[in-house]
């Protein structure tokens, strides 16, 4: 006896259209009490803020980096090495800081 391995039959089984699933039957007949709520977590809002802040806002101040190119261009821009060094010190130490 030969057994057919071609899926003819499988084939015809999956074109046929599938009844849909009923949503969770015991809830679907169920309504939410009056005085259910839902509460969302306080930081999704904080993120969701800040996300709305951000986007209002410009990634930089086109007028400070322009008044700084036309400083450098006319030799005007005066770097602070003291304020650098201090900065990166104080980055430094935070970072250790954490660990």
């Amino acid at each position: 006896m030969k057994i057919d391995s071609s899926s003819k039959a499988l084939a015809a089984y999956s074109a046929q259209p599938r009844p849909a699933k009923p949503e969770n039957s015991a809830a679907a007949g169920k309504s939410r009490p009056a005085g259910e709520s839902v509460a969302i977590n306080p930081l999704a809002s904080q993120l969701q803020a800040a996300e709305k802040a951000a986007k209002s806002e410009p990634a930089f101040d086109a007028a400070k980096v322009e008044s700084i190119r036309n400083a450098i261009s006319s030799g005007q821009y005066q770097i602070k090495p003291e304020a650098i060094a201090d900065s990166l010190i104080s980055s430094a130490q935070e970072l250790l800081a954490r660990e």
